[in-house]
């Protein structure tokens, strides 16, 4: 279930794929069940995640490349496609490692980098450290927390607010 979550997360952002990784910290905790496994899950569903939002954006290259300025592709702009594609090529890596990191703009990364050529290995590489570290974070927090559901809340308005004010920062 949370390696489902955590792909969910990458192909459906609406999905709360960090309130699940907290919530799997503390039923983990609560149950005696491994943090290590848990984890591993959490990372295998992640980089299944990656690859798929990955390939979406490589299917999308060729048609963005011959689609006009001023069209849509997928309802969205093609000029904000374009500009997202060269923000990938030359500040991808960062990008893909601070992925986890940014909220709203996670899953939209690994489409642009598989339109912009970026090579899977590296996507991969760099999206997957960025959600081990991520979801190692969270599910620490989850065990810690498991029977405060007020100290979960108050966890997330402040990493909201945090991870929007360097989001900001960021742009």
């Amino acid at each position: 279930g949370l390696g489902l979550a955590a792909f969910l997360e990458y192909v459906f952002p609406p999905f709360p794929g960090d309130t699940v990784v907290v919530l799997g910290g503390a039923w983990a905790e609560r149950e005696g069940r491994s943090l290590l496994l848990a984890h591993l899950m959490l990372t295998l569903g992640s980089m299944a995640g990656i690859a798929l939002s990955w390939a979406l954006g490589r299917g999308l290259m060729g048609k963005l490349r011959l689609a006009p300025e001023g069209s849509r592709l997928l309802g969205l702009q093609v000029g904000k496609l374009r500009r997202a594609q060269k923000l990938m090529r030359e500040r991808g890596g960062w990008l893909l490692l601070a992925n986890r990191f940014l909220p709203s703009f996670r899953s939209v990364l690994f489409v642009a980098a598989g339109a912009a050529g970026v090579s899977l290995r590296r996507t991969m590489l760099l999206g997957t450290a960025s959600a081990a570290l991520f979801n190692a974070a969270l599910l620490g927090v989850g065990s810690v927390v498991c029977d405060n559901a007020e100290a979960i809340g108050q966890f997330f308005k402040t990493f909201r607010t945090a991870s929007l004010a360097i989001a900001g920062a960021v742009i």
